[in-house]
């Protein structure tokens, strides 16, 4: 197995671990709920701590990775998240206190180690190849949500316990940990290193706080407010959806599980048919045809009686749809003209807060009404997102048409 594909598979399973402990919230929700002895529209905030410890480990790996080499911050990350994966059978009888500490590590852990694996690659692939192994990567997140919510699903039907599914996501970290002891791996870094020891005088840096004003346009900054809008629907109807069919349907908790798995099981075939697409059709009108399809779906879940019906939806939801999000960073990043790698992780940064302010914002909704209000807040994100990504795709239209004439005024003699 060559260096590359080593490296490719860190990055997968960086996506993998994360999808990991995020997707099985709906599944195992009731399980911690019980274990707490607290409602489920309250215990769901403790998915919060895990997606605000993902925040933070993204804004720390902002600076961490241009000061330490990725391998030792792999080797850090992934050696802290097995132990607290090992750990979380031992505090079956915690508080609510004790697992929102765990949560947050397992998030910084999380946050820390995706933003490692898209450093990779964006190190080992080219630009023109670099969107469709982001996507790719997207194809190893829906697989983890496929096998781990399912694999919760069957944990709890048998009467184990649902920590035992967290730790077989943290024993991924193991491969993780030998791969990257044992290949070679870049360091952005040093490439920086080389340029300032040539004898050319060295241009003024510009500082990271210069980078982050100069990606803040209106462009991206729509760009940006979507991608978190994204998040914060996706988690919400994956969150919620399995509830909505025990409280609407009366459907047995392993049968309203299998909405989540559905979605992200067939999101699979949506992704790696994503990854031809993209060469083949505009970025620009794929993402406002997929971004109309979640509409559809989401308006649909709201008005379908039975839940088989729902559930053969879901398949249909995930294969279509959960494309948006590396699409809408694709096309976010190329607002700005030679765009900065600070620009590749903000849009990361906002999907981030978009996962940690779903599971907050969706359980004050369900405490305030129920859990048909979590799908209408879900379908309210996809139709706001829809409308900032128009706005930003009419104000880039704008820009070229005000920029066209001054190129092609002839030069002055």
């Amino acid at each position: 197995m060559n260096s590359q594909i080593r490296l490719t598979l860190i990055a997968f399973l960086s996506y993998m671990i994360m999808s990991g402990l995020l997707t099985q919230a709906g599944v195992i929700l009731n399980a911690i709920a019980d274990q707490l002895d607290m409602s489920a529209a309250r215990t769901v905030s403790i998915f919060s701590w895990l997606t605000g410890g993902a925040l933070i480990g993204t804004l720390l790996s902002m600076y961490l990775y241009t000061r330490f080499s990725v391998r030792r911050l792999l080797l850090t990350t992934y050696s802290v998240l097995l132990l607290l994966g090992a750990a979380l059978p031992v505090l079956t009888g915690a508080g609510y206190t004790t697992l929102a500490a765990v949560f947050l590590g397992l998030g910084v852990c999380c946050g820390c180690g995706l933003s490692g694996g898209a450093v990779i690659i964006s190190r080992i692939y080219r630009a023109q190849r670099r969107a469709s192994a982001f996507i790719a990567t997207d194809c190893a997140f829906s697989a983890a949500g496929f096998i781990f919510p399912t694999l919760a699903g069957w944990l709890l039907v048998t009467n184990l316990d649902w920590t035992l599914s967290y730790l077989a996501v943290a024993s991924l970290a193991v491969i993780i940990l030998l791969l990257a002891a044992t290949t070679a791996i870049p360091d952005t870094h040093q490439a920086v290193s080389k340029k300032d020891s040539s004898d050319e005088p060295a241009p003024e840096r510009e500082t990271a706080l210069m980078k982050f004003k100069r990606s803040l346009t209106p462009r991206v900054v729509c760009f940006a407010i979507g991608v978190c809008l994204y998040l914060i629907a996706q988690t919400t109807f994956l969150t919620w959806a399995p509830n909505y069919l025990m409280a609407y349907f009366d459907a047995q908790p392993a049968v309203a599980g299998q909405v989540v798995g559905n979605y992200w099981g067939f999101s699979i075939f949506g992704l790696l048919t994503s990854v031809v697409l993209v060469n083949f059709i505009p970025t620009r009108i794929m993402l406002l045809v997929v971004s109309g399809i979640a509409i559809a779906c989401t308006t649909a879940f709201l008005l379908i009686e039975s839940v088989e019906t729902f559930l053969t939806l879901g398949l249909a939801f995930g294969l279509l749809t959960t494309c948006i999000y590396k699409i809408a960073i694709s096309v976010g990043t190329q607002q700005i003209a030679d765009s900065p790698p600070m620009l590749v992780t903000l849009m990361l940064f906002s999907g981030s807060i978009g996962s940690t302010l779903a599971p907050v914002v969706s359980g004050f909704v369900v405490d305030s009404s129920d859990e048909k209000g979590a799908l209408m807040l879900a379908l309210a994100g996809f139709v706001t997102m829809l409308v900032l990504f128009i706005s930003a795709m009419l104000l880039e239209r704008l820009a070229k048409r005000q920029t066209l004439p001054e190129q092609t005024q002839p030069e002055s003699v």
